[in-house]
C-alpha cells in the first residue's frame, strides 16, 4: 500500500513539474488576446500609439493600431533673440499632426526561454495616414513702426527681420486643413516583461508616409508627399485569455 502510494505521489509532482515547465515555455502562445501603449521619438518628431492583438497562429498575431506623431521640416531651425526673449521657428508655414490606423501582424521570430529573457517579434502593418495641418503666424513688424500684426508667413514679402515673436499657439486651429494618405511600417519588437501576463518591449523601426500632394511644412525649402521617419517606441501593456 506504500509503495503504491508512493508511486501515485511521485507520478502527481512529475506530471506538475511538466506542466509547469510547459507553461513557462507557453509564455507568450496561450495569450489569444493583447493590448499596449506606448510613446515614441523619431526622425521628424515624437509621438504615442495604441495596439490591439488577436490570436492566429503559434507565431502569428492580428494587430490593429492607432498612432498619433507629428510631423516637423528636417531643416527647421529655431532662432534665439539676443534680448533673451522666447525664440520662434523660422519660416514655418503649418504645423503637422499625423494620425494612423493601420492593421498588420506580428511574427515570433524567438520565444522567451522558459518564459524568461527577451522575445523578439518582427511587425508590420499598413493603413491609412491622415495629416492635420495647422497654419502657424508670427507677429510682424515693417520698418520702423512700432506695432505689430499677427500674420501668417508670406516668403513673398516677408524675411527673418519682419518678424517678432511667435504667434499664439491656439491661434489657426478654425482654419485645419487635412491631406489624406496612406502609410507602411516594418519594426522589430523586443519584449522583456517578467511578469506572464505582462507586456514592456522596446521596438525600432521604420514608417513611411504617403500623401498625395507636398506637405507643406516650411517656406525656402523643398517640401515633399513623402515621409521616411526611423523611430524608437517604449511600451506596456498586458495580455489575457479568450
Amino acid at each position: 500500500m506504500k509503495i503504491r502510494l508512493t508511486i501515485f505521489l511521485f507520478g502527481f509532482m512529475s506530471i506538475s513539474l511538466v506542466g509547469q515547465n510547459e507553461d513557462k515555455m507557453d509564455h507568450t502562445v496561450g495569450y489569444h488576446h493583447i493590448f499596449y501603449s506606448g510613446i515614441q521619438v523619431n526622425t521628424h518628431g515624437w509621438g504615442f500609439g495604441f495596439r490591439r492583438g488577436y490570436h492566429q497562429t503559434v507565431k502569428r498575431k492580428l494587430l490593429y493600431e492607432f498612432e498619433f506623431t507629428t510631423l516637423k521640416h528636417a531643416r527647421e531651425v529655431k532662432l534665439l533673440p539676443a534680448d533673451g526673449s522666447n525664440g520662434f521657428v523660422f519660416a514655418r508655414e503649418n504645423l503637422a499632426y499625423n494620425l494612423r490606423f493601420g492593421i498588420g501582424k506580428h511574427n515570433v521570430l524567438a520565444y522567451k526561454p522558459f518564459g524568461e529573457g527577451v522575445e523578439i517579434k518582427t511587425i508590420y502593418t499598413l493603413g491609412l495616414s491622415t495629416v492635420l495641418l495647422k497654419p502657424v503666424y508670427y507677429y510682424m513688424i515693417y520698418g520702423d513702426t512700432p506695432e505689430s500684426s499677427l500674420e501668417r508667413f508670406d516668403e513673398e514679402k516677408h524675411n527673418v527681420y519682419n518678424i517678432l515673436s511667435s504667434g499664439p499657439y491656439l491661434k489657426g486651429f478654425n482654419e485645419l486643413s487635412i491631406q489624406p494618405g496612406i502609410f507602411g511600417k516594418f519594426a522589430l519588437n523586443f519584449e522583456y516583461a517578467a511578469e506572464r501576463a505582462s507586456i514592456r518591449s522596446l521596438e525600432v523601426g521604420v514608417v513611411v508616409d504617403g500623401y498625395y500632394k507636398n506637405v507643406d511644412l516650411l517656406a525656402f525649402a523643398d517640401n515633399y508627399p513623402v515621409y521616411v521617419s526611423f523611430y524608437l517606441s517604449l511600451q506596456y501593456g498586458g495580455k489575457w485569455y479568450r
